[in-house]
């Protein structure tokens, strides 16, 4: 979302001070050509903009569901698993003095992804340190 709203601030910024948001889309649709079907340019905005409206919106139906879970007890049991894993990576670190998510993630048997989440926490709250390098070609 954010970004979404640097690329429109450019994009105002590039049609000068007085452009307001109907000013840019009007010039967005005078450069798109007719697309799939020969839809006309404002039809092909309408469309992407109610695309973005209906996954945002599936997005916060999903959210507000999960919501609905998350009682005290829960978060607190969340809250536990949490630290419980954050002294089981700090001791692996402790003792390999470094280590990759994958290698995280497979001494702590979970996935990678949740070993990515892991250390960002761990590194948000200044319990370890990254270092960041390019990957390697397969």
């Amino acid at each position: 979302m954010a970004m979404g709203m640097e690329m429109a601030e450019k994009m105002m910024a590039q049609m000068g001070q007085s452009a307001g948001p109907m000013a840019m889309m009007q010039k967005m649709t005078a450069q798109m050509k007719p697309g799939e079907g020969g839809k006309a340019p404002m039809e092909q905005m309408m469309g992407m903009c109610m695309g973005m409206c209906g996954e945002m919106l599936t997005s916060m139906r999903q959210t507000t569901a999960m919501a609905a879970f998350a009682t005290p007890e829960l978060s607190m049991m969340f809250a536990e698993w949490m630290a419980t894993l954050e002294d089981k990576a700090l001791e692996i670190l402790k003792q390999t003095g470094a280590a990759d998510a994958a290698g995280l993630a497979k001494a702590l048997s979970m996935s990678e992804e949740g070993a990515v989440y892991l250390i960002a926490h761990l590194a948000k709250t200044g319990k370890v340190s990254l270092r960041v390098e390019a990957a390697k070609a397969p």
